[in-house]
């Protein structure tokens, strides 16, 4: 047996390498397994996750269309007014009258109207209509004998100039003599006697209606219809659309009737 002594020179003296070693091959383990990707869920965990998804989706969507439908705007049901002239019943829609739906100042025996043209429905409000718009006031009343049309037309003739002149629209137009009662008006009326169509219409609306600047119907025209007097206001602008003007009033009133 060889005995040893320390300071042996043929012995080597280095520490073993292995733990460096180790620690190397456990570094390079750990790197590789952080760049693997995870491991796939298993399928009912999988399956868990997706109905919890879509169970959120529908939530949301349901909640955006509930928002949506609380939000949105209803039309409403135009409020009902019903009325009577004469013997005549008749059933007027508020948003025809251009009055609020709590307006007191109801006409006794008597309907007025405020329609749009051409459309014939209700008359636009706001700033834009205020500017541009173009509208019938219509009013339904008993019948009177002074509206008859062959009457108006007796009265008329004895104020009338003999000149006579043609207006688009089929219409002839007639003046008034100075001093008379219409003095400053024009008479439009259907040929061949006016039976059809007589309106009178002033020759200056600005100057003529300088107190009532907002009167921008300045024509009128009166007629006998079911039963009851039709006096139409309308723009002068529009006059050669008599007989559509006519025949839509006409209608509009029978759509009133019950």
């Amino acid at each position: 047996m060889t005995a040893y002594h320390p300071q042996d020179p043929a012995v080597d003296q280095t520490p073993p390498a292995y733990p460096a070693q180790a620690a190397a091959a456990l570094a390079e383990a750990v790197r590789t397994r952080l760049k693997r990707p995870p491991p796939p869920l298993p399928r009912a965990d999988g399956a868990l996750l997706k109905a919890a998804a879509a169970i959120m989706l529908l939530g949301a969507l349901a909640t955006g269309l509930a928002l949506y439908l609380g939000h949105r705007e209803v039309p409403l049901e135009p409020v009902i007014q019903p009325a009577r002239i004469g013997t005549v019943s008749l059933v007027v829609p508020q948003n025809l009258t251009g009055t609020e739906p709590d307006d007191t100042s109801r006409l006794v025996g008597m309907v007025r109207l405020r329609l749009d043209w051409p459309s014939l429905g209700p008359a636009q409000t706001g700033p834009t209509a205020l500017q541009n718009r173009q509208r019938l006031l219509v009013t339904l009343s008993p019948p009177d004998k002074v509206n008859d049309p062959q009457t108006q037309l007796s009265v008329y003739a004895r104020f009338l100039t003999p000149t006579v002149w043609s207006n688009p629209g089929g219409l002839v137009v007639r003046g008034f003599r100075k001093g008379s009662p219409y003095e400053g008006d024009e008479l439009y009326v259907s040929v061949p006697d006016g039976r059809g169509f007589a309106a009178r219409c002033p020759l200056d609306a600005a100057k003529s209606d300088s107190a009532r600047p907002d009167l921008d119907e300045p024509c009128r025209v009166t007629f006998r219809h079911r039963g009851m007097d039709v006096n139409i206001r309308f723009p002068r602008a529009i006059i050669a659309d008599w007989e559509l003007m006519l025949g839509g009033v006409r209608r509009t009133i029978d759509g009133l009737i019950r």
